[in-house]
């Protein structure tokens, strides 16, 4: 899994792959994980510019505004369209038609660009032809999906500040959540199990516990278990009542509670043991769970 940070150099009259003009835009961030391509474009005050996208072999576009007060007119030739988005309102849209729109007022949109990878699994999931797995919508409401989006935006502007696991989970959850409630029809292939079967628990828990940060991967893990990434995912937690990343976090922690009561190793030290990037990483998820630094609470605990 890779994630990092692309910075868009503005020059006047550029564009981006999206189309947008880059001189513009306040924030532009992108990070990749896996199938996914997430992107946050925003533009400083009122905003008034044309987009572009010929048409390419690239997946499908979702976008959730950020804001209120986003007036969009255009779509695909043929499909013109006059829309007002507010924040969580959003739009699924095709990559292989040319698409042309002028954007007023408010600019903030999160970006998910979904592989042509992820596409033929959704088909195949729910088992539908070319093109018909996931709805086209536009200012859609979809506040859950903004929640989702909001919690990567900081991850989109410090990618190495955060856990590859947290932000894969994340991206599994944005998948799972737009295969649920943007599917054309009902019926989910292995996205029905419900739960596993203690071996199959105890086998993800040992790769979740192996230390090799490439196997700790969600979508590897899935494989192993021959399941997609969205029935593990699903099914891990019903199994477990926490999410795979929250289960890993909780082993992690309880391993530094007792090298911090047992031992005399130093906080980096402890940190990289249990399997933090760093010791700020480490204190930052120690103080959110006990609600004290790890220093703080060595204290307490001799």
């Amino acid at each position: 899994m890779s994630a990092q940070v692309q910075t868009m150099t503005r020059t006047a009259g550029a564009t981006d792959s999206l189309g947008c003009s880059t001189s513009v835009l306040s924030a532009d961030h992108v990070l990749c994980s896996n199938e996914f391509v997430f992107r946050r474009k925003a533009a400083s005050g009122l905003h008034h510019s044309h987009v572009a996208t010929p048409a390419q072999d690239r997946g499908l576009l979702v976008g959730i505004s950020l804001v209120d007060g986003h007036r969009r007119k255009g779509g695909e030739a043929g499909r013109v369209q006059d829309r007002l988005f507010d924040r969580g309102d959003a739009y699924i849209r095709d990559f292989d038609n040319d698409y042309a729109a002028t954007m007023d007022g408010y600019f903030d949109f999160f970006l998910i660009e979904l592989s042509q990878k992820f596409v033929d699994e959704a088909e195949r999931i729910t088992d539908r032809g070319k093109g018909r797995a996931l709805s086209r919508v536009q200012g859609h409401e979809d506040q859950i999906l903004r929640h989702l989006a909001q919690a990567l935006v900081p991850a989109l502007a410090q990618p190495d500040a955060f856990d590859p696991l947290f932000i894969e989970q994340l991206a599994t959850a944005v998948g799972a959540h737009l295969l649920h409630n943007y599917r054309s029809q009902n019926g989910l292939a292995d996205d029905n199990v419900s739960t596993l079967a203690p071996m199959l628990v105890r086998r993800a828990k040992e790769m979740l516990m192996s230390g090799e940060d490439e196997k700790v991967s969600i979508a590897h893990i899935a494989e192993a278990l021959n399941l997609s990434r969205h029935g593990f995912f699903r099914a891990f937690r019903d199994s477990t009542g926490v999410t795979p990343y929250q289960w890993l976090l909780n082993q992690r922690i309880d391993h530094a509670r007792r090298l911090l009561a047992t031992t005399d190793l130093t906080l980096v030290e402890v940190a990289l043991t249990c399997g933090f990037s760093d010791q700020s990483h480490f204190t930052r998820v120690f103080g959110r769970i006990e609600g004290m630094s790890p220093g703080r609470w060595r204290d307490r605990a001799r």
